[in-house]
Order: structure tokens, then C-alpha cells, then sequence
């Protein structure tokens, strides 16, 4: 089979088009023939890692395909049924958090950015016929965790308010479009005026300059003085501390990503005089996984696309996701 091969790492990365053999299924597993994969952040932080993991190694957490080959055991799947992919590996049984088998398809397990993939059966689920294929492979990284940041981590529901930073990006994007769905008053931060009007097409209230040092009196202003109930963030640095003025008594802090830098500062008062809460998350649980798969099947929007290449393509595709104009996901057409 074809795959794109990350044989070097740097930025620009180096990537070669191999043929490599086809995988076959143990027990438990399938093979997933795909047809669209997507890019995520993470892809640009391993090959930005020099020494992340061995190479050559396939990228790619996400992706939508057919089922093509079905090991001992596997029941409930066969081969032609239509599915996308759980990135999240090793999770476990419990809601809170992953056991210590935790890990994301893609690096050092290969990903999806090949004409085949193997994984557990337990990994793939029935893809939402309502999206078009490039939309179904961009759903599943991002989209879980999303889902885990605005509906268990932040509780959000109807008329709850709450602030996405980082508008544009794959999870940020996502952040905003389930918030809306479920009915809570969005607003996003951003440095550019563009892309908070396009989170405003989206579903949001509006939006913020980050760079604007009185952006959390303006979301409590938004918000009739009260504040925010929560705010949910993937750059940390910079990030928190007028994350916490924004928010209300009781409101809660989501922290699934540190893009700005992982050293932040608050003033302590902020988090205990205010009974506030700061919860950490990434990816997300099969049962999470599941929810938003099947919240996907019947809403109404769709995920944001912001441009698709051929798997030849891979390196432009790669360049396009650190783009600073780029909104939505970088797609793969692969079958």
C-alpha cells in the first residue's frame, strides 16, 4: 500500500510516498481501506520533536474509510461497512481519566495517512452518513476532544455562557459549533478580526482581541456583568489568568492544550476566594467518543473544512496546517 512517511523530522518536515505492506488483522482487529484523512496539531508538534519516535513512521490520527478485512473474534463489523476512527488508544474503563496504556493513533503506532490502517475493532464506529467523507476523517481527533472540553469538562446547556479561545483552530472550531448546538451563548477569542467574524457565522455571540488586555471586562460585560461559566482553552500561557477574571463565581477553567506555553501565572485568590475550577483534559473516553459520533449523525452543522489535498500532496497539505490564515481542518483525499 501507499503511505505518506515522515523520514525527517524539522519545519518543514520531510515526507516520502512509500509502498509498504499491506496490514493484515490479529485478533480483535480490522482494516480500515481509507478514504479521507485530517491533520492535527499534534502532527506539527511530533514532527516539530526531533526524536519523538523512531522512523519512519505513517502520521495521522484521524480518518473515515471502509472496512476491508475483520480479525478472529471481531463481531458486529464486516467487511464494506462504512466507519470512522477513534484516535484514542488505551483509554479504559473509567470516565475520569486513561489508564497508563494511554495513547493517540499516529506516531509511534502508524496513523492514517496511508491507503490502509489497522486497529482494534473497538476503535472504529459507524460513520454519520449525513457528512461528506473529508468531513466525517475531520471529525474525530478534534471533535472528540471538543466534545470532552465543552460537554463533560464545561457542562454546557442552554443558555450557559461560554468562551472558546483560540478561534480558527481544529478543536477550537469544534469547541464553538457543539457549545452552539447544545445551546449555550458562545463567544471565542482570537488576533484576528477575521476569524472571530467567522465564529460569529458559526453560531458565536462574538468575540475578543487577545491581544486587547480588556477583553475579560468586555466577556463580563457581554454577559450582563455576571461572567462567564466557562471558559475553554488550548494555549495556557498568557491564558489563564484573565481566563479566571472572565469568568463567574463558580465558573470553570478547561485546559486541553498548552500552544502558548505550559508556565503559566495566576493569582491563587482567583481560583479559591471565587470557587472556581481548573480541569485538564485530552482526547476523551469510547463512551465520549460514541456521544459525539452519534450527536454528529443527527445535528445540523457540519464541520469546517479548510482545504483538501492528495495524499501525494502531503507535504503541502503539512505547511498549510501552520498557515496563521488557516480556519478548520487540513484534509488528506487518499481513496
Amino acid at each position: 500500500m501507499r503511505a505518506a512517511r515522515l523520514i525527517a523530522y524539522g519545519d518543514p518536515p520531510t515526507f516520502e510516498i512509500a509502498d509498504i505492506p499491506d496490514p493484515a488483522p490479529g485478533a480483535g482487529e480490522v482494516v480500515v481501506d481509507l478514504v479521507a484523512a485530517a491533520f492535527n496539531r499534534r502532527d506539527l508538534g511530533i514532527w516539530s520533536e526531533s526524536g519523538y519516535c523512531p522512523l519512519p513512521v505513517t502520521l495521522g490520527s484521524d480518518g473515515a474509510g471502509v472496512v476491508s478485512a475483520v480479525g478472529k473474534g471481531v463481531r458486529d463489523l464486516e467487511p464494506g461497512q462504512e466507519v470512522v476512527i477513534d484516535p484514542t488508544l488505551g483509554w479504559g474503563d473509567s470516565e475520569e481519566c486513561p489508564t497508563d496504556a494511554f495513547g493517540i493513533l499516529g506516531a509511534p503506532i502508524d496513523g492514517t495517512f496511508a491507503e490502509h490502517v489497522l486497529v482494534s475493532a473497538a476503535n472504529v464506529a459507524p460513520r454519520p452518513r449525513r457528512l461528506s467523507w473529508e468531513e466525517s476523517a475531520a471529525m474525530n481527533l478534534a471533535g472528540l476532544t471538543a466534545w470532552r472540553a465543552v460537554v463533560t469538562c464545561g457542562r454546557a446547556g442552554p443558555g450557559m455562557a461560554v468562551l472558546v479561545t483560540g478561534a480558527g483552530g481544529g478543536v477550537a472550531t469544534f469547541a464553538v459549533q457543539i457549545a452552539v448546538a447544545l445551546g449555550a451563548r458562545v463567544w471565542v477569542t482570537s488576533g484576528s478580526d477575521e476569524k472571530i467574524e467567522r465564529a460569529r457565522e458559526l453560531g458565536a455571540e462574538g468575540g475578543f482581541r487577545y491581544d486587547d488586555p480588556d477583553w475579560p471586562a468586555g466577556a463580563r460585560a457581554a454577559t450582563g456583568g455576571r461572567g462567564l461559566d466557562a471558559v475553554v482553552d488550548s494555549y495556557a500561557a498568557g491564558v489563564w489568568q484573565p481566563a479566571l477574571e472572565a469568568l463567574r463565581r463558580g465558573g470553570t477553567l478547561v485546559s486541553y492544550g498548552d500552544t502558548g506555553g505550559d508556565d503559566v501565572t495566576v493569582a491563587a485568590w482567583q481560583v479559591y476566594w471565587e470557587w472556581r475550577r481548573v480541569i485538564g483534559t485530552s482526547m476523551g473516553s469510547p463512551r465520549e467518543f460514541r456521544q459525539m459520533v452519534d450527536h454528529m449523525a443527527s445535528a445540523s452543522w457540519r464541520p469546517v473544512i479548510d482545504s483538501v489535498h492528495p495524499l501525494a500532496e502531503v507535504a503541502t497539505a503539512a505547511r498549510r496546517l501552520a498557515e496563521p490564515d488557516r480556519f478548520g481542518k487540513v484534509v488528506l483525499a487518499i481513496g
